[in-house]
């Protein structure tokens, strides 16, 4: 079922891989790059939680990670939130493709820095932090853990009335509970290139979450 639905969802997102990487994040990644070679020699992995750390990976080992990143979700997720036709007709989050409402439930719901277990299966959701985007959509970072001790970091942006999954990089589970260097710096990457604001205050989260809401419930 898994190898299934994740083919699917690369065959549906092939288009979308496919498009040429945005000339903003493909400089943005570039300047990082040639900071991390003038700068620091060691450590090529990093713990999750932990300071950030990476040796000088190569230009390609940066951007072909970001360039599949950019199209909404890597191939490889299309199997945690796999739902099926009754659920997709309720509405929710898209993620590879695939609708699962405890996504987007957990999205509006979750403060930055809380977790909580996804309804209906097992995988853990937590919150990073919540921003608003260069075009002022609100978005949340965060990250899920799987039961086979992957991780995903992601961000999902607010757009019109849904969710919208528009980065995502996978940590596989025999990594050790750690995470490859290129996906946190991946993630900087993409922040930078939404011109991603400051995180907001607890007090600004709460607000904007109550606005989504409200805004769901009419």
């Amino acid at each position: 079922m898994f190898i299934e639905t994740r083919a699917q969802a690369q065959a549906a997102l092939k288009p979308l891989l496919d498009e040429p990487v945005p000339e903003k994040l493909v400089a943005a990644v570039e300047q990082m790059v040639e900071a991390k070679r003038a700068s620091e020699k060691a450590a090529s992995v990093l713990p999750f939680g932990g300071g950030r750390m990476a040796g000088p990976p190569s230009r390609s080992q940066w951007l072909l990670p970001i360039a599949a990143s950019l199209a909404a979700v890597v191939g490889a997720l299309a199997g945690y939130w796999a739902a099926g036709t009754n659920e997709r007709a309720q509405g929710g989050l898209w993620v590879a493709g695939v609708i699962r409402p405890a996504l987007g439930q957990a999205l509006e719901t979750v403060e930055s820095g809380k977790e909580i277990k996804l309804a209906g299966i097992s995988d853990r959701f937590r919150a990073i932090a919540t921003f608003r985007n260069n075009s002022q959509d609100l978005c949340r970072e965060f990250e899920v853990d799987s039961q086979d001790r992957s991780t995903v970091m992601s961000v999902a942006c607010r757009s019109g009335d849904e969710w919208r999954v528009s980065f995502a990089v996978v940590a596989p589970g025999d990594a050790g509970g750690y995470a490859p260097a290129s996906s946190a710096e991946a993630l900087d990457a993409y922040l930078s290139a939404i011109e991603a604001g400051a995180p907001m205050s607890a007090e600004e989260e709460v607000k904007a979450l109550t606005e989504v809401r409200q805004k769901d419930q009419k």
